[in-house]
């Protein structure tokens, strides 16, 4: 099976409980390595990494992070870039939407957002955060990230 590389940004805070999904999720994928996933740890400040992007871009790159979409704790959801205007992403300040547009026509780019149920001081993650990521881990190995459900904002009728 001929898979495309997959550059992972993983983003978040791991000493604000499930905010820290990104870290982890790196950790589950650092475990293990694959040949077709690069793992990065970005922490709280993907921005860090935008000139390795520019110089070395992979054909996709998936931002996974702790967003709070109004979801039951643990759910994951992929989204575009545009998507991402709306949602709350904590853990650091520059819009991913804004950091990534320079190279939105230039990579596939996804951002894999799991439903934080806790948030606050502390390094452990909530069972359901933990479970979201060795699940995600899993989706990602198997290089199908795109059988993971879309977002859909909210609305309500008119």
């Amino acid at each position: 099976m001929n898979m495309k590389k997959i550059v992972v940004w993983c983003v978040g805070n791991p000493l604000m409980r499930d905010d820290g999904v990104g870290p982890a999720l790196f950790s589950e994928l650092a475990s293990e390595p694959m040949e077709h996933l690069e793992p990065v740890d970005c922490e709280t400040t993907p921005e860090n990494w935008i000139a390795r992007l520019r110089q070395s871009p992979p054909e996709v790159l998936l931002v996974a992070d702790a967003a709070d979409m109004g979801l039951p704790g643990g759910f994951i959801r992929k989204m575009s870039l545009a998507d991402t205007g709306n949602i709350s992403f904590s853990s650091h300040g520059m819009p991913l939407s804004l950091l990534l547009e320079p190279f939105r026509n230039k990579i596939e780019i996804a951002v894999i957002a799991v439903q934080p149920l806790e948030r606050g001081f502390g390094e452990e993650l909530s069972p359901s955060a933990a479970q979201a990521v060795s699940r995600l881990a899993r989706i990602l190995r198997s290089g199908r990230f795109d059988e993971l459900e879309p977002y859909q904002e909210k609305r309500s009728p008119r």
